[in-house]
């Protein structure tokens, strides 16, 4: 896959205060990068704008910023989640026999940060971790609908119907109803929505990653999860989906205290 080159510069020029004494100007990223001058002069207005690095004028050189921070902080939390739920996700799709997933909004798909399948059963679906499902024909992408604010999922919904404009007229309004079963019972149901021989619920998880977009997902072959079993696993994803943001909670609170006293 192609990468930005100007973006790669960017990131290029964000490392190298990773092992500085703090303070580093124009001339000392220019010797530790290899870029020319006038592309790092370019970059380090842009990262100021951007809040990534602070500009002194009395020292003439640039440090971190917050934004940076920021990124790091929504790392640890997303490797905290992910962490803390693997054991759960793991137990429930083996009690189940199902495919459990933990996906996030990306753009207009559901993107899997963590997937787990059932160990004792060979049935599997060809899903892994940084795999992406649809969210228009999905109970996931539906899961991660229902997290947005009205004027968010306006936007995203203006995406899919670009994405998926043949078949709009029909996805449309399965997204209404599982808007409705959502609100009505915390979990949405999609019959062979995405695969025709696919069944699967999902709950929303909400959570202060990624703009509280977030999704808990089962799925299998629809012979091995009828309409009533979805019913009955979407309740038990509710309740694991209500413990995942307790714990979420509590581990943000322990990391801001332990900083605090760092």
């Amino acid at each position: 896959m192609a990468v930005s080159s100007a973006l790669s510069r960017g990131l290029s020029l964000l490392a190298t205060f990773a092992d500085a004494s703090v303070w580093l100007s124009n001339s000392d990223i220019v010797r530790r990068t290899g870029l020319p001058a006038p592309t790092v002069a370019r970059l380090t207005r842009s990262l100021v704008t951007m809040g990534m690095l602070h500009y002194s004028v009395n020292r003439r050189r640039f440090r971190l910023a917050p934004g940076v921070m920021r990124l790091g902080y929504g790392a640890r939390c997303e490797a905290h989640l992910v962490e803390m739920a693997r054991p759960h996700l793991q137990r429930f799709a083996d009690r189940h026999h199902v495919h459990v997933s933990l996906a996030v909004l990306d753009e207009t798909d559901a993107l899997h940060l963590e997937v787990c399948h059932s160990a004792s059963t060979f049935m599997t679906l060809r899903l892994g971790v940084g795999s992406r499902i649809p969210l228009a024909c999905t109970a996931a992408g539906h899961a991660i609908l229902s997290c947005l604010s009205e004027g968010e999922r306006g936007g995203v919904m203006t995406s899919l119907q670009r994405r998926h404009e043949r078949n709009w007229p029909r996805i449309e309004p399965a997204i209404a109803r599982a808007m409705d079963d959502i609100d009505a019972h915390g979990f949405a149901r999609c019959v062979g929505g995405w695969q025709s021989d696919i069944n699967s619920v999902a709950t929303p998880l909400r959570t202060p990653l990624h703009g509280g977009a977030m999704s808990i997902a089962c799925g299998a072959p629809a012979g091995h999860v009828p309409v009533d079993r979805l019913t009955e696993i979407g309740g038990e994803l509710v309740l694991l989906a209500n413990l995942f943001s307790g714990g979420l909670q509590e581990g943000m609170a322990e990391r801001r205290t332990s900083g605090r006293s760092a």
